[in-house]
């Protein structure tokens, strides 16, 4: 049985015909939307900022040259623009004041200590090994208090609210195997870090819930992997969607 991921399972849940197209055919596509581009170059800049702490702290400056060191390193003509109002540009300052506010608002980046960086995790759903998922930590960290600490960054412009937070399922799947990894992780904060919003969210999990969604999570691969028709599903969605031209109900 293939090993999954939550970006795989979302991919499913949000559009059967997609999964299809991407871990099924594996369709390879150049096409990039912005907004992950931008959350992209973030991503590189925190690793970089909390991977050096041991050293030094990064100043600003030399981050922002950083971020656009790497942006004009990377960027492409597959990047798309999906929104008329905005320009690549646009995003490119929105990225800035991404840096500098998170820079302003945790210096001196001593609030718990890393014990990782886009650490790889693994979840055995079931003990067996047959139901598998995993996926990075953004930052795994540990407070004053021994409590573990699973960090993500998150460049979108929704914020959501604290249900939403208390049934995610991604840093909850990671805090399984977080548990696993290390004995001592009894307690576990997942902390998302909204940089549009200049604003750090935080959940928890009990053991209950943390068996409930191993169950749910089972569920959802054994009707992944019973699929033999792969429909389409239509929503806000698809103009962000690289197989556009390959979809029945959008390539018109």
């Amino acid at each position: 049985m293939a090993v999954y991921s939550h970006s795989r399972l979302s991919t499913f849940e949000t559009c059967p015909l997609q999964y299809k197209l991407r871990y099924v055919d594996k369709i390879k596509k150049e096409e990039e939307g912005i907004e992950a581009f931008l959350g992209s170059r973030f991503h590189e800049v925190m690793e970089t900022l909390y991977g050096d702490l041991k050293i030094r702290i990064r100043c600003l400056e030399d981050l922002l040259a950083l971020y656009e060191e790497n942006w004009a390193r990377e960027f492409h003509d597959g990047i798309v623009v999906t929104r008329k109002d905005r320009t690549a540009d646009d995003y490119r300052l929105m990225g800035r004041a991404f840096i500098a506010d998170y820079y302003k608002r945790h210096f001196p980046f001593d609030q718990s200590r890393v014990l990782g960086l886009e650490q790889k995790i693994f979840v055995d759903l079931d003990g067996s090994g047959k139901y598998r998922v995993t996926g990075y930590i953004d930052r795994l960290a540990q407070a004053a208090d021994g409590t573990y600490e699973i960090h993500d960054y998150k460049t979108s412009s929704g914020l959501p609210g604290q249900n939403d937070l208390d049934e995610d399922r991604q840093l909850a799947l990671y805090q399984i195997g977080v548990e696993a990894m290390w004995r001592d992780a009894a307690n576990v904060r997942l902390v998302w870090h909204y940089v549009a919003f200049d604003k750090d969210l935080t959940s928890s999990r009990t053991p209950a819930q943390l068996a409930a969604l191993k169950a749910e999570t089972i569920g959802l691969i054994d009707r992944i992997e019973r699929t033999t028709v792969f429909e389409p599903c239509e929503s806000a969605l698809c103009d962000w969607c690289p197989y556009r031209d390959l979809c029945p109900a959008k390539k018109h």
